[in-house]
């Protein structure tokens, strides 16, 4: 597992769902750890793409924001890496309000928090 590291973006441009079997295997297995994660809400695993001209990713969308965004990072990269080649990668979004409502226009949360406790 790669040591992550955090970098900003001017933009990001969601461009849609990201879905098939793998990425069905690794929804299931991000559900259970997101579930740990109480003021995690909704998260989506998307296409995006950071501007014109460069290549497009696929990150996971988190909402809303976290306290504890490190934590969190941690434990969907030991998720990741439990499924996916070394030279693999995912990005990890946490998106404003304003960016969750161009996200839902293109893509739907495959985890949702039922209630908080």
């Amino acid at each position: 597992m790669r040591n992550p590291t955090q970098r900003s973006e001017a933009r990001i441009e969601f461009l849609g769902e990201q879905d098939g079997v793998p990425e069905r295997e690794l929804k299931i297995a991000l559900e259970s750890a997101l579930a740990d994660f109480r003021d995690v809400e909704r998260a989506y695993l998307a296409r995006i793409g950071f501007g014109p001209n460069q290549r497009t990713g696929i990150a996971l969308c988190l909402a809303p924001p976290s306290k504890q965004t490190a934590l969190i990072v941690r434990r969907v990269a030991e998720v990741f890496s439990n499924l996916f080649s070394r030279d693999a990668h995912l990005d990890v979004i946490f998106v404003s309000d304003e960016q969750e409502l161009d996200l839902r226009r293109v893509c739907t949360p495959f985890f949702r928090r039922v209630c908080k406790t």
